[in-house]
């Protein structure tokens, strides 16, 4: 009996990351690692600008969905950032990391282990949906359009998604397959997408940032060097 693609991507990508964690340099994404310590504050920076132009209350006020939440890194920032812990909803398809991102979650933040693309939420339940390099890890086209559908059912009228996601493949890693500006724009119909590019090549972050932060912010203006899009889809 054929496999539905949405149970095939789901074990493909369980067998990925866990694979991927396996074979990780223990400080690849370590705060001692400058390369990465970098990216973070650039991202961050650069989140917390686009969040306040376009609605400086989403974080202390809003219902907060993240999927694909990992171990919970954007949760504990959003706390950091005043969001309400009772406020936040994250769902993460491996059940140990799952559990870990509840650990490591102050009390309140509701983690759930399960798929995004068929999310268990009422309808309009969110008012900001978080996806951090989540759609890059799904190969499947179908399993793309599903989960982008099922973001924009338990987003809020006039919520916004908040978009951190390659927009170029990886030459190193055939399971990470960017999403173009035209894809992102084809997945959510009937929104107003906003996109800039951020985040200097990883590669050459890592080389320069011990050498030259300076380096490291001066090419990170160069739009061609960069290799994420950062942005705000809004439901209309």
């Amino acid at each position: 009996m054929r496999m539905p693609p949405i149970e095939k991507e789901e074990d493909r990508l369980r067998e990925v990351v866990r694979g991927r964690i396996q074979h990780l340099p223990k400080d690849l994404y370590s705060m001692s690692n400058l390369g990465q310590l970098f990216m973070l504050q650039e991202r961050e920076r650069r989140v917390l600008n686009l969040l306040r132009k376009n609605n400086s209350e989403v974080i202390s006020a809003g219902r907060i969905l993240e999927v694909g939440c990992g171990t919970g890194l954007w949760i504990r920032d959003l706390i950091r950032w005043g969001a309400d812990p009772g406020h936040i909803t994250g769902i993460e398809l491996l059940q140990e990391r799952a559990l870990e991102a509840q650990r490591l979650s102050p009390a309140g933040v509701s983690v759930h282990c399960g798929n995004a693309a068929t999310l268990v939420f009422p309808d309009h339940a969110f008012d900001l949906v978080i996806q951090s390099t989540v759609f890059t890890s799904i190969l499947n086209r179908e399993v793309r359009q599903e989960l982008a559908r099922e973001m924009l059912r338990v987003l809020k009228p006039e919520g916004f998604i908040l978009w951190y996601d390659f927009h170029m493949n990886n030459p190193w890693n055939a399971d990470v397959r960017g999403v173009t500006s035209h894809e992102i724009r084809t997945l959510f119909p009937r929104c107003q997408v906003q996109l800039s590019r951020i985040t200097l090549a990883p590669p050459l972050v890592r080389i320069l940032a011990p050498v030259s932060w300076m380096a490291c912010h001066l090419l990170s203006l160069v739009p061609f060097l960069c290799t994420h899009y950062l942005g705000i889809i809004r439901k209309l």
